[in-house]
């Protein structure tokens, strides 16, 4: 059981950081189309798996303006002047 935990727990540290690369390829992609892209990196590094995968499914200002807390906090933590 033991073994099977520690195993569980390497798995979800190495799948995070493609989770993060997911939502950074997001946000870029996202932002190309005239946004301002400086700050994706910064939300795919504040991001926990929760809040990427709230983000990872915006598809338009309706779902922005209904996001956690959370994740409007670390968008306006990334992106300070907008």
């Amino acid at each position: 059981m033991k073994k099977l935990t520690v195993l569980a727990l390497s798995a979800s540290f190495m799948a995070a950081p493609a989770f993060a690369g997911d939502l950074e390829a997001y946000c870029l992609e996202v932002t190309a189309d005239g946004g301002d892209p400086s700050g994706c990196a910064c939300l795919a590094e504040s991001a926990d798996d929760a809040m990427t995968e709230e983000l990872l499914a915006v598809e338009g200002e309706a779902d922005m303006e209904g996001l956690s807390d959370a994740s409007k906090g670390a968008i306006a933590a990334c992106w300070p002047d907008s």
